[in-house]
């Protein structure tokens, strides 16, 4: 009998250390545990911030528009934390970027990237990976026809092909012309819009040229004299731009024939170079003017005011990307983690953004352009003024 009481005593202690060392373990994990609940959400955004070219605008108001979230709130109680990558505009260091902030920095999503190289480095892995980049500004082919990735501007090519349908609703253009930023791998893109676009209007480009650095922009406006272009859509960047526009007046032709570029020459610089013109010209906006009064941008340029940052096209785009992700964001029910976060991104469908044209949806599909609006906007005397009164929407 004692050495069944003394079994059972040993038995009974040994319950009692092994709940003691229980409740220590729950007292060490819980903290941890809780801490994880609380952590910051993290997102990415790979972008080219120097290089060929630098587009941090995008970036910089995500991270804005994160500040604001967090300072009422952040999402049921977590912050929003954007970890920023620079690709220098090389492909390799996009990838490089890329892996780094999922494999390493376990991000959720990527937002407000704004990038020249990242769509056709990352397309496969963000989809291997089941990470959903809301891109602020797509350029490349790969930006509209991944399924992983979701552009919220408009994007070249089919802000081309709704330059040349205002060209011939407005101006009645017969002979429309193009001339072509000629960046690697767009070809194809460009040739689809344009192609489909004089077989829906059963009109023919009389010009199509592509120029790279270093082409002769006066030898370019001779042949669209030459070509006698009744109006000419042009993809150039800012100083593309600025050098078409010097050579149609250092030449004294196509002066009156409308010159109807994208977004990127919708900028203040533009409009201030070109104060004293009387050239036709034209922008393509992707967005709601950002230089206009409308009422719908008062959210957008209070952010912009407070954060310090310029308006632009760019950071509408950030700001678009950032608005469709915490909408998201807010409408997951349980745990939020990648596979939630994509899977309510990839449910979002005619969400109504006062930036936009048209409703933005995403959908599980192979390709996305759910932006398909653009806005004509006129120089007027070194003023930017809208155009039209009604958004160009490509079918």
């Amino acid at each position: 009998m004692d050495q069944g009481y003394l079994h059972g005593s040993r038995r009974v202690d040994l319950l009692s250390v092994a709940c003691a060392l229980g409740l220590v373990l729950a007292a060490v994990v819980s903290p941890a545990a809780a801490q994880d609940r609380n952590a910051p959400l993290r997102f990415g955004s790979v972008n080219t911030l120097s290089g060929p070219v630098q587009w941090p605008q995008s970036s910089e108001t995500v991270q804005a528009y994160f500040e604001s979230i967090n300072a009422n709130g952040g999402i049921r109680g977590r912050r929003l934390e954007l970890m920023v990558e620079d690709d220098k505009g090389d492909p390799a260091e996009a990838a490089r970027a890329a892996r780094r902030l999922i494999d390493k920095q376990g991000v959720l999503a990527m937002v407000g990237s704004a990038s020249i190289v990242d769509c056709a480095s990352n397309a496969e892995l963000y989809q291997r990976s089941r990470v959903v980049s809301l891109q602020g500004t797509g350029i490349e082919p790969e930006c509209f026809t991944s399924s992983h990735v979701v552009p919220v501007n408009t994007g070249p090519y089919l802000s081309a092909r709704n330059g040349l349908q205002f060209a011939r609703d407005v101006f009645k253009a017969v002979r429309p012309c193009a001339v072509l930023l000629d960046i690697p791998g767009t070809r194809a893109a460009y040739d689809a819009v344009i192609s489909g676009w004089s077989r829906e209007q059963g009109v023919q480009l009389v010009m199509v040229e592509r120029y790279g650095t270093g082409t002769d922009m006066k030898a370019l406006v001779k042949q669209a004299q030459a070509s006698r272009c009744d109006a000419v859509v042009h993809t150039g960047v800012e100083p593309h731009v600025l050098e078409w526009l010097g050579a149609v007046q250092q030449l004294g032709v196509l002066a009156q024939v409308p010159a109807i570029f994208l977004t990127p020459a919708y900028t203040e610089r533009v409009a201030a170079e070109l104060k004293n013109s009387k050239l036709n010209v034209y922008a393509m906006a992707e967005f709601e003017p950002w230089s206009s009064r409308s009422l719908s941008l008062m959210d957008w340029r209070a952010l912009l005011q407070r954060a310090k940052l310029p308006t632009s096209s760019f950071s509408q785009g950030g700001y678009v990307s950032a608005q469709v992700l915490v909408r998201a964001l807010r409408s997951i029910d349980g745990e939020i983690t990648r596979e939630s976060v994509s899977a309510a991104l990839r449910s979002v469908e005619r969400m109504e953004l006062a930036m936009l044209g048209v409703p933005f949806s995403i959908g599980a599909q192979n390709r996305h352009n759910p932006n398909r609006a653009t806005l004509p906007m006129k120089l007027d005397q070194g003023v930017w003024r809208i155009a039209s009164a009604f958004w160009v929407v490509a079918p």
